[in-house]
């Protein structure tokens, strides 16, 4: 099958592994079909999926074709550690507007890059840990570095 458009593009070095890419150059504010947008981005959960050592960067679009509600949009977690169960989440953003999430992206891979989140600790989540009530899902926007 050819894909009518192209994977967006990112500064991915070459260092990072890509495990899931359907990220799409298709934005929900364009004047594309509502089926194109179906298929490539309202029905895509798990757009992006990299990783480096033990970071991780994860891309999904939540709210399916809501777009009048606040929390639909893409959503962009950066997380240190084993899984999403046992981690720090460094980074959560959300947004609607495409280009500002790839500049995110963009940067979350730079500051992992250049070990900006190194020495930072993150909002910590612990499946093992009983009294450890955290959850990723219980923050909207989140950053370690506005945090420090």
């Amino acid at each position: 099958m050819t894909e009518r458009y192209s994977l967006q593009k990112l500064n991915i070095s070459s260092n990072w592994s890509i495990v899931r890419n359907v990220f799409y150059d298709i934005d929900p504010a364009d004047n594309n079909s509502y089926d194109d947008k179906e298929l490539y981005l309202y029905g895509q959960e798990d757009l992006l999926y990299l990783t480096k050592d033990d970071y991780h960067l994860d891309l999904g679009w939540y709210g399916y074709n809501n777009l009048t509600y606040n929390k639909t949009g893409y959503c962009i977690h950066l997380f240190r550690g084993d899984n999403w169960n046992n981690s720090e989440l460094l980074e959560k953003f959300r947004s609607k507007d495409k280009q500002v999430i790839v500049a995110k992206i963009n940067d979350f891979i730079k500051a992992v890059d250049i070990g900006e989140f190194d020495n930072l600790i993150g909002y910590i989540v612990d499946e093992n840990d009983s009294s450890n009530k955290n959850d990723f899902s219980a923050i909207d926007n989140y950053s370690v570095r506005q945090t420090k």
